[in-house]
């Protein structure tokens, strides 16, 4: 091999690694957003005078399992907040107004559906709690 293609492969590999370690960083980190597609109507959605933690998923997502647990045990030990599963195929237009790229993405809407916080990955129960008590905690002046 010549000088070229060790440099071409020792390029490839560093950017590679970057992207790794990019989304090894960036998985399953709740970050708060800023407004976004406010007053959506969503598909399950029995109760819409609270905040609402969304999961879209997709049927051969391995890592959505894992999640939708992680969301269940959250929401089920508030009595504050709803969750809703949404699978990308069956909700292709929600996936876009959200702009969902990858699956599990967990969306923390607050009562009037604006997105205060997004997570793409897996995630904490941890980070989840956090942002279900940040959003609880919103003032209705500021929804």
């Amino acid at each position: 091999m010549d000088t070229t293609g060790l440099i071409v492969v020792a390029v490839v590999l560093l950017v590679a690694a970057a992207l790794g370690l990019w989304r090894r960083a960036t998985d399953g980190r709740v970050r708060a957003v800023s407004g976004g597609p406010a007053g959506t109507e969503i598909p399950g959605d029995v109760a819409g005078d609270l905040p609402l933690v969304v999961q879209f998923s997709s049927e051969v997502c391995a890592p959505c399992r894992g999640v939708r647990r992680v969301v269940a045990e959250v929401v089920d030990a508030r009595d504050d907040i709803r969750a809703v599963d949404l699978d990308v195929a069956e909700h292709p237009g929600l996936a876009e107004r959200f702009n969902v790229m990858r699956t599990p993405t967990v969306l923390v809407l607050d009562a009037d559906r604006t997105p205060r916080f997004r997570a793409s990955g897996p995630l904490t129960r941890a980070d989840l709690s956090d942002a279900v008590a940040r959003v609880s905690l919103i003032p209705q002046e500021q929804k």
